[in-house]
């Protein structure tokens, strides 16, 4: 298994700015990762070069960086925005067609899986057969992009929100997650990224969860919190059961990257410091890997 993290690792300052992809990909580097997850989500920042009309060029940078760091780039997440909400004509026009390169950018940077979240019609809820429905009608574009160029989208569990008024989201459970990934009939271009965190705020039965997707599962976002809130923190700064999350993923023999999503994980510590927050995240990785693998030989025991 190879542990890889999303560049969002050392993307954040304590306030609110954000360090651009290419000093993410640098400070990952000299930390030790030898493979990344690019997160296209900086196309949200008004600043990123993904929204200039050159961004083909920017891509071939952040490709050329990686082989001059000997850097492989892995996996990738795709620019989300609420696609069944109130969206003026100029954002959906503009979200689109930042989704839409960023599937062409994934597949120039040689990564096979990219990852986004499904939507929810709050209007037909508690009726998820009209989500269903409208995400996959939606999303089926975007597959096809992704067809055309080589590689594949893997849509990620959400978690329900604490508080009132209650309402289900879309995909917070792993059921209908599998059933949206099947309604594509496309394995080799449509699977399932599992969240760790959102697990967790939604019951974290994340060996059961990790089971039910079984060889759908293409890609995971490996955080942990304490079950109150979506923390993005590292493995054992919050409650989920690390060991038992990792014989989840040898139950099912998956193949895929450990993947950290861990931004609020060190985002205090000032830019000086961001290489040595993610030099120690690595050892805690290996840690993970080690359960999986004392898992996997207990698998292959029995059979």
């Amino acid at each position: 298994m190879i542990l890889s993290t999303s560049t969002n690792i050392v993307a954040f300052s304590g306030g609110r700015e954000r360090y651009p992809m290419l000093f993410c990909i640098e400070e990952a580097a000299k930390a030790g990762y030898t493979h990344l997850d690019i997160n296209f989500c900086e196309c949200m920042n008004p600043n990123s070069r993904m929204r200039d009309d050159d961004w083909m060029d920017y891509v071939e940078e952040l490709k050329t960086k990686g082989k001059e760091l000997g850097v492989t780039y892995t996996q990738s997440h795709l620019p989300y925005y609420d696609i069944f909400g109130e969206n003026s004509p100029e954002k959906i026009k503009l979200m689109e067609e930042l989704i839409r390169r960023s599937i062409i950018a994934s597949s120039i940077l040689g990564i096979r899986w990219t990852v986004t979240h499904p939507g929810t019609v709050y209007s037909a809820a508690p009726d998820m057969s009209v989500s269903l429905e409208k995400n996959v009608e939606y999303y089926s574009r975007h597959v096809e992009t992704a067809r055309e160029w080589g590689i594949g989208i893997a849509l990620e569990n959400d978690f329900e929100y604490k508080g009132e008024p209650y309402q289900h989201i879309y995909c917070s459970n792993v059921y209908e997650l599998s059933s949206l990934v099947d309604a594509f009939g496309d394995s080799e271009h449509v699977g399932a990224c599992y969240d760790f965190g959102h697990g967790n705020l939604t019951g974290g039965f994340h060996r059961q969860n990790l089971n039910i997707l079984g060889h759908r599962l293409k890609a995971v976002h490996v955080q942990d919190n304490k079950g109150l809130s979506d923390e993005h923190l590292l493995p054992f700064h919050g409650n989920i059961d690390w060991k038992d999350a990792m014989a989840g993923l040898a139950d099912i023999g998956y193949q895929g990257d450990l993947t950290y999503e861990i931004q609020n994980w060190g985002r205090f510590y000032p830019k000086e410091l961001k290489h040595m927050v993610a030099k120690y995240s690595i050892e805690v990785g290996k840690v993970l890997i080690s359960y999986f693998d004392e898992a996997m030989k207990k698998r292959e025991e029995k059979s």
